[in-house]
């Protein structure tokens, strides 16, 4: 299990490069989309990742069978796919975003919405021990799907505050 948690770091390492280049290309061609998007976009995908281990755990216990570990290796490639839409780019969006002389401070505040995250993440932890594997899994596509829908809603007013 223990070699499992490697794989997030290192699958940051080597997709990175890939969504940098793919970043570039849409930009050259002028379809980049807001960093907001991009995070929306991030956060559906995180959320993805949970229902396949929902649907993974819920077949695993409707079977009996154990689940393979590919699935977990699964669940990093597409998880880490939709976390690098969302940590840098938020890092980036802060410190564009920040007035000017408050950059340190206003990305001292992206750190205090980690923490709330972290923090919320333990809160949902909790549950575990309260549901089965799969509505676990569920509630937390659905907090990351929640997570998506309310970036979508603050693209429009970022991009403007962007734009000034």
């Amino acid at each position: 299990m223990t070699w499992f948690q490697s794989l997030n770091p290192m699958l940051v390492f080597l997709l990175t490069p890939f969504f940098v280049a793919r970043w570039l290309r849409m930009a050259k061609a002028g379809r980049e989309p807001s960093p907001i998007l991009k995070m929306s976009r991030g956060a559906a995908v995180v959320a993805l990742s949970y229902v396949m281990l929902a649907t993974v755990a819920a077949w695993s216990a409707k079977s009996g069978l154990p689940a393979s570990w590919l699935w977990v290796v699964g669940f990093f490639v597409v998880y880490t796919a939709g976390e690098l839409c969302i940590l840098p780019i938020g890092l980036g969006l802060f410190g564009q975003l920040a007035p000017l002389g408050f950059n340190a401070t206003t990305i001292a505040v992206w750190f205090l919405a980690a923490f709330a995250g972290n923090f919320l993440a333990g809160v949902l932890g909790a549950a575990w021990s309260h549901l089965s594997a799969a509505q676990f899994f569920v509630l937390t596509a659905a907090v990351a799907a929640t997570s998506s829908v309310l970036l979508l809603l603050f693209d429009r007013s970022v991009r403007r505050q962007s734009a000034a």
